[in-house]
């Protein structure tokens, strides 16, 4: 049997963690983000997801966005082995009707984070 729906998984800032990536997929969900109330997944997964969702957002410097993010490179591995673990729960729950691709790159602490939290004001990005 071939998969129907093919979804692409990665956090993007104020997104879903579910995109749509086939013809059929688009057709059903529509262009951009999934929402997971349209998905055969549970309402734990659901809620996992929606946390994993909101802690992502907090990886972005909500001062200025190109700025250095405030994560440690020891919450960025927190982040990342949560992701890994929804993604194989995610495709765990789906029916054979859907596949799904693991695209979130992991994240990391950003090199000049510590020179930005010496003068976050006074920082410029070299």
């Amino acid at each position: 049997m071939t998969t129907q729906y093919l979804l692409r998984y990665f956090f993007e800032w104020g997104g879903p963690c579910l995109w749509a990536n086939n013809d059929a997929a688009c057709d059903r969900f529509g262009i951009g983000g999934v929402n997971l109330d349209d998905l055969p997944v549970s309402d734990a997964t659901k809620r996992r997801a929606e946390e994993l969702t909101a802690w992502h957002d907090l990886s972005l410097n909500q001062d200025y966005p190109p700025d250095p993010g405030p994560w440690r490179q020891d919450e960025c591995d927190r982040f990342n082995h949560a992701s890994l673990e929804l993604f194989h729960t995610l495709h765990n729950e789906f029916g054979s009707d859907y596949d799904v691709v693991d695209e979130q790159l992991p994240l990391s602490e950003d090199p000049n984070l510590d020179e930005y939290l010496k003068d976050p004001q006074g920082y410029r990005k070299s």
